[in-house]
């Protein structure tokens, strides 16, 4: 037992040695916001003129997070952001690409209200 506290012991000074060593390694946001990769996907962007409500977004999306409504006469599509996993398949089977991910990354909220992304069209 005592062998390996004290094995834990030296792995953690040994850490802490490196660590003082490399100084500060995280980021100055959110006075300096990062700039996200090329290949980032974050917030999702809808454009109510190309989507045809075909529904294929809804079937693809694995968090089940897009919703398609109709009632009233009225057609609508809704993303909740509160449990996308931003994979990105949406925007893949999208024929008319309707749906686009963009780098916005800053998505915190007061209410899951303000988390909701929808379009609405008069069939």
């Amino acid at each position: 037992m005592l062998f390996r506290q004290r094995h834990v012991g030296e792995k953690v000074f040994k850490i802490l040695i490196k660590t003082l060593k490399t100084g500060r390694q995280t980021t100055k946001y959110p006075e300096k916001p990062d700039i996200p990769s090329a290949g980032f996907r974050g917030k999702t962007e809808l454009a109510a003129e190309k989507c045809t409500y075909c529904g294929k977004c809804v079937s693809a999306c694995p968090a089940n997070v897009i919703r398609q409504n109709e009632e009233n006469g009225e057609k609508t599509l809704t993303v909740s952001y509160c449990g996308c996993i931003f994979c990105g398949r949406c925007e893949e089977v999208c024929p008319n690409g309707a749906i686009k991910l963009t780098q916005e990354y800053e998505l915190a909220s007061k209410t899951k209200e303000d988390l909701l992304a929808g379009i609405r069209r008069n069939s």
